[in-house]
Parts: C-alpha cells; structure tokens; sequence
C-alpha cells in the first residue's frame, strides 16, 4: 500500500500568493506539484499530514475521509532551549553583529512569509514610536530588500535593519534567547515549526490567526491578523512596552513547545505503517 505525507496543498489552492512575487524557481515548483501530487494521493492508501488545519484543507479539497487521512504533527529540534550561558550568548552577538535590541523575523522570498508586511509593520512600529529598536533577517537578499522598501516608501528603514547572511542552524537558539521578539506573521502556514523553535528557546512569539498557526501556537503567542500591518505594529507595541507580558508569553511559550517532538511524531507515522501493513495482510 502507498502512504503518503503531505505537508500542504497551498500550490493547489486559489490564492493570490504567487502573483508578481515570487522567485520563477519557485512558481516552476507550484506548477510541477499541481500536476504529480493530485496523483499521488488517488493511489495513497494513508495519507499523513502536519495539523488539523491542513488535514480539513486536503479533506474538502480531495473529498477525502477520516478513514484515509490523518494527522500527525511535526517536532521541534532538541538543540532548541534558551541559551543562558554570557559566552554563548556573547559569540553568536560578535558572530552576527547583532545589535543589543532586536527583533527577529526569519523571512524569505516566498510570499506566503509576509516579508513585505512585515516591514511594512516595522516601518509604522518606528514611525509611531520612535523606537531604537532593530529588525534582524537572516539569509535574505539585500536588492530584495531595497525593493521592498522602495514599494512600502519607505528606503531610510533600511538603517535599522540588519541582514546577517546565513546563519547556521545550531547558533538559532543564541539568537532566539537574545531577541526581544520573534515574528513569524506568515500568510499560510501547514504548520509553523519556527514558532516552536522561538517558544522552546523563551522568545516571546508574534504569529498569524490564520491557517493553522493559532492551532500550534495555542495561547502561548500573540495572534495577529497577517493581512494587517497596522494589527502587527500594534503587537510590537504591546510586547515593547509590557515586560511581564513578554514574560508570561515566554513561559507559555516553553510549555507549549514541549508538547510537540520529533519522537512522538516518529511513533505516530510507525504505527500508521503498521496499521497500513496489517490490513494489507488481511
């Protein structure tokens, strides 16, 4: 029997996400998933995806039964827990250059990241409150940036942000632990792994009310609603100038995190094959 996990079926949806943005790489991989993965899954027996969110999405869209489509959710790496050690912490600030406030946002070129929202937010965040605050990004293009900012009017916001390169995927946790906030404010998401990744390191998380990031994130981050930069900037705000709720969110945030693993997940999806292997014997 065939089995199959699917992470998401945004390439199959009608949604205007992959207009004028976007990479062609990008757009190539959306029309390649369009045509192999509605195949894919008529042949599949099980079909495994990453919440419930996705799993109502796939169901109406393939008119699919419980019978055949289930959930399993993802994990968050060990590595991701706060870093509390002053030479730790002093490394990763020296390595990036990171500045001594900041917030975090782990954007790309995809539209369905939000990056131009999110900058547009930033821009109104520091307009309204003349804040010294930073924006750090990691690994993106600094002509995309430009771009973005030329659109939202916004060029001389280019001082306060900060592109680090490429950063290394074990130096996360340090970076996570020194921001003031993280933002993952994505359009869609099937899951959201980042938002556990911050919440598991105790940075207070700013995501989306939609799609399925109010399901992962539960109570432990602040919901925005991605469409309005107005309603994120209001939310850097409200962290900003409420330390003990930057506290609370931050132990929620913990909590929360610890309820999701990669060896629970590994569990799910071996029983799932057993189960699939045992009625194939029957």
């Amino acid at each position: 029997p065939l089995m199959i996990t699917l992470h998401d079926i945004i390439y199959l949806e009608k949604m205007m996400l992959f207009g004028k943005q976007g990479s062609w790489y990008q757009k190539l991989g959306n029309l390649y998933r369009r045509w192999v993965v509605p195949t894919a899954v008529a042949k599949s027996r099980v079909v495994i995806t990453v919440s419930d969110f996705e799993r109502d999405r796939i169901s109406r869209f393939f008119a699919m039964g419980g019978d055949r489509l289930f959930t399993v959710y993802n994990g968050v790496g060990s590595h991701f827990r706060p870093v509390e050690e002053t030479g730790e912490l002093e490394r990763i600030r020296n390595k990036y250059n990171l500045p001594e406030r900041f917030l975090f946002f782990l954007g790309n070129t995809d539209p369905k990241k939000n990056t131009m929202g999110v900058l547009a937010a930033f821009a109104a965040y520091r307009e309204q409150n003349g804040d010294d605050i930073w924006l750090v990004m990691p690994d993106y293009p600094a002509d995309a940036l430009d771009s973005m900012l030329h659109e939202i009017g916004s060029p001389t916001l280019r001082e306060r942000i900060l592109l680090t390169g490429y950063i290394v995927n074990t130096d996360l946790p340090g970076i996570f632990s020194l921001c003031s906030a993280f933002l993952y404010p994505s359009l869609r998401e099937s899951f959201g792994i980042p938002i556990l990744e911050g919440m598991a390191c105790g940075a207070p998380v700013i995501t989306s009310n939609t799609s399925s990031m109010p399901e992962i994130a539960g109570d432990a981050a602040l919901l925005v609603d991605p469409f309005r930069p107005d309603e994120i900037a209001g939310a850097i705000r409200k962290l900003m100038e409420n330390e003990a709720l930057r506290g609370e969110l931050a132990r929620k945030g913990l909590q929360q995190a610890e309820r999701f693993s990669w060896g629970r997940m590994a569990e799910q999806v071996h029983a799932l094959y057993q189960k699939a292997g045992n009625n194939m014997e029957k």
